[in-house]
């Protein structure tokens, strides 16, 4: 897939390697790892200055550069902490400053209007606390000295100058957030037309419109969503109880209410648990809607059906209705709890 990337997405390059007890010396090859951006060179991991007379050594263990305009952005690893610099236009010297706090890796690194974005995981230093390689978004303005964090963030790009964050299965630009329905670990593979982002994953690829705040489609490599007509979310429930071989009867009749957003909506058909029930909806999509099944059962004495008490009852759904796109909600029931799986309904 082709697109159009933004003038200051031009240039990314992120060598990532780790310092403190896990730092290693090892160096890629130069054709793998060289590259020139204005008058400088990144071999390795050492930035040189590139002229007439040839090349000049500046900074050796330089983690990643960027490039916005006719400016450098470099990130380097010293003795007591990580460093930025910038080098504008034709200075012959850098500005550098010390980014607050440690850090063992580096995943990305943007530089932008004398702005440093980088992803990074953190050092834990209470030994107790496990980091689960969950890497934190750094927002860095030495200018103005603003230092910005935001924890469990996956990627992130600049659209306008402003950030496109993914995290915790949602993207975030310029304040709205949009849920993905894409499952597994995730990234932003593209951004096209200064508007649609491409997010990636095992489950396929997701697409969002980043300004309106819309998640418009999602494929995978053999197949495509259903489209919706005349719903767009269906709920199947069943109960899967394990009975002893005793216990021949078949299972309670029972039957779902549903309410949607608070009010009544219907109810599944009535029947023996084990018969699997389906109940179809059509909801507003690009917004949350509230689901709540209630289970009744009939009452063999009072011979009528009455709603069961509420530790049998399953939770409430809060749950978000992409566009073109059938939402799968699968509602069993072991006899004790309750296991619920949402996907969406593919061709």
């Amino acid at each position: 897939m082709t697109g159009k990337m933004p003038a200051f997405f031009a240039l990314l390059i992120t060598v990532s390697f780790y310092i403190g007890p896990v730092y290693s010396d090892d160096k890629c090859d130069d054709t793998a790892c060289t590259i020139t951006a204005l008058s400088f060179e990144l071999s390795g991991n050492v930035l040189y200055r590139l002229g007439a007379d040839g090349k000049t050594k500046l900074y050796d263990n330089v983690a990643a550069i960027s490039m916005d305009a006719e400016t450098l952005y470099y990130i380097r690893i010293a003795d007591a902490g990580w460093i930025a610099g910038i080098f504008k236009g034709t200075a012959e010297e850098s500005e550098e400053f010390d980014l607050p706090g440690k850090y063992e890796k580096l995943y990305k690194f943007i530089g932008f209007n004398d702005v440093f974005y980088f992803l990074a995981l953190p050092v834990i230093d209470n030994i107790d606390e496990q980091s689960n390689d969950n890497p934190i978004y750094i927002r860095f303005n030495p200018d103005q000295l603003v230092y910005q964090s935001i924890e469990g963030v996956s990627d992130f790009v600049l659209l306008d100058g402003k950030s496109v964050i993914l995290k915790n299965g949602s993207i975030n630009y310029n304040g709205n957030e949009v849920p993905l329905q894409i499952p597994g670990k995730l990234r932003i593979a593209e951004l096209i037309d200064s508007r649609i982002a491409f997010i990636s994953g095992d489950g396929g690829t997701e697409v969002i419109d980043l300004p309106a705040g819309r998640s418009i489609y999602q494929y995978n490599a053999n197949s495509v969503p259903e489209i919706p007509d005349e719903y767009n979310v269906v709920i199947e429930f069943a109960d899967k109880i394990i009975r002893t071989d005793n216990d021949s009867e078949p299972g309670e009749s029972i039957y779902y209410q549903i309410l949607v957003d608070g009010a009544e909506d219907s109810r599944t058909v009535t029947g023996s648990g084990e018969v699997v029930k389906f109940f179809h909806l059509k909801l507003d999509s690009g917004r949350y809607h509230i689901i709540k099944p209630e289970r009744w059962e009939l009452d063999r004495i009072k011979g009528r059906y009455a709603r069961m008490n509420n530790i049998y009852q399953p939770a409430e759904l809060k749950i978000y209705i992409p566009e073109n796109r059938i939402i799968k909600i699968r509602v069993e029931y072991n006899g004790k709890d309750y296991i619920i799986d949402q996907s969406v309904l593919y061709k």
